[in-house]
């Protein structure tokens, strides 16, 4: 427990080195859920996916997908989403495997360590690498490290780059239904497990899912654990409260809807010791959701890196159980 609680300190230590050196604090419109249609603000919009294959790998087509967001947020970059594609040649009937990646990460390297390997070399399953707003190319050229605009203490913004990534993630979604054959699995990784969850209850286009290390209520997480430390620090200097902050992003907390993938094809991956996410929010999602697959592993937050053979396994394990039956 104190090797696991280390590591996380001294990486979060050196996740801190780069932070914002302004305030985002913008005074918020009020956003509840009360005033709001969940699927109405979440709806995502027909929009033409273009497939670039460039060049092949064992027996992969491998290149990039792009489209224009549907819900623009007036910063050009932003505004294309461009991943990463590899699809096997026998692609038709394979499964689709689409990746969602954390906060902060600076490219899918860290992702494709964990899966890409095997999913080439055991599953031949294809696979989509899908980039949050403002994250890798989507990254202004003046924000200071990737994803520092999407959480951050504009209440706003991040309600909107929050709904932004859910329909541009729900575009990839519907377009391949359309366009391919397999199945379509969601593979998140902490802010991309949280994503991955609340795309779960809103898409029925989802066959399965698998959230690792994912935090519940994003309010709770920036004001109840080290990663959130700043922005915390910038809402409270300009006045907003713990009580606040949960109104203003209530909209965006998975637990507040069942899902509408089967319970059965849902597994969430969890720390016991992680420093990022609060293992308590973590278990309120379990519960709301009616107790789904999980497996809680004896690492923190680092385990993305220290357990990501395991991960692999049982994730991949997951999947495949699954396109099998």
């Amino acid at each position: 427990m104190l090797i696991s609680k280390f590591i996380d300190r001294y990486a979060l230590y050196d996740l801190h080195k780069k932070k914002s050196k302004i305030s985002h604090y913008l005074t918020p419109q009020d956003i509840t859920q009360e005033t709001i249609d969940r699927e109405t603000f979440y709806k995502s919009n027909p929009v033409n996916v273009t497939i670039d294959l460039s060049s092949t790998e064992k027996d992969y087509k491998i290149g990039s997908f792009a489209f224009n967001s549907s819900l623009p947020s007036g910063i050009t970059n932003n505004d294309m989403v461009k991943g990463d594609v590899f699809l096997n040649e026998d692609e038709e009937n394979k499964p689709n495997i689409i990746f969602v990646h954390g906060w902060r990460m600076e490219s899918f390297d860290r992702i494709k360590k964990i899966f890409h390997d095997r999913i080439m070399n055991e599953f031949g399953w294809n696979m989509y690498y899908f980039p949050l707003p403002f994250h890798f190319q989507r990254q202004p050229e003046d924000s200071l490290y990737s994803g520092e605009l999407m959480i951050s203490a504009n209440i706003n913004r991040t309600v909107d780059s929050t709904r932004q990534g859910i329909v541009d993630l729900r575009t990839l979604i519907n377009w391949l239904k359309i366009n391919k054959k397999g199945p379509i699995y969601l593979v998140g990784v902490s802010l991309g497990g949280w994503i991955t969850n609340l795309a779960a209850t809103l898409e029925e286009e989802i066959d399965g899912i698998v959230s690792i290390f994912y935090a519940n209520k994003l309010s709770h997480s920036i004001w109840n654990t080290i990663p959130g430390k700043f922005i915390k620090k910038d809402l409270e200097q300009n006045g907003v409260t713990y009580e606040d902050l949960e109104r203003y992003w209530d909209i965006l907390d998975p637990s507040q809807a069942k899902p509408k993938v089967n319970k059965n094809n849902i597994l969430l991956i969890s720390g016991r010791f992680d420093q990022y996410i609060d293992l308590n929010d973590a278990n309120h999602l379990w519960e709301a959701w009616g107790k789904p697959p999980r497996h809680i592993y004896n690492c923190g937050h680092a385990g993305i890196v220290l357990q990501r053979t395991k991960i692999a396994t049982d994730t991949l394990s997951f999947i495949h159980e699954r396109v099998k039956r």
